[in-house]
């Protein structure tokens, strides 16, 4: 079991993740690979004190690139697990 502080791993901040938590009261976070939703709900309630209503989870698998500094060899870029949370309306993150 994985605890409850590695699961989450780092708030993403993107153009559209700051969209998703501005408008529709969606957080983005960059999650431990063996998490579940039910974990990652756990882990966000326990963390940040709110309630979820719903938490979507997307594997992002590895892309290769090719790599110039290596005379156009094949490298990848890390794949990672991404979950989207939603919020109760009226609760938010403090996002620093």
């Amino acid at each position: 079991m994985i605890l409850a502080d590695r699961i989450l791993q780092e708030f993403i901040v993107t153009e559209k993740a700051t969209e998703l938590s501005s408008h529709e009261n969606k957080y983005t976070f960059k999650v431990h690979p063996a998490a579940n939703s039910i974990s990652i709900r756990q882990a966000v309630e326990k963390t940040f004190g709110v309630k979820v209503t719903k938490v979507n989870v997307i594997n992002i698998k590895p892309k290769a690139k090719r790599d110039r500094a290596r005379r156009g060899r094949l490298g990848h870029k890390a794949g990672m697990k991404k979950a989207i949370v939603s919020l109760v309306e009226g609760e938010s993150i403090e996002v620093i």
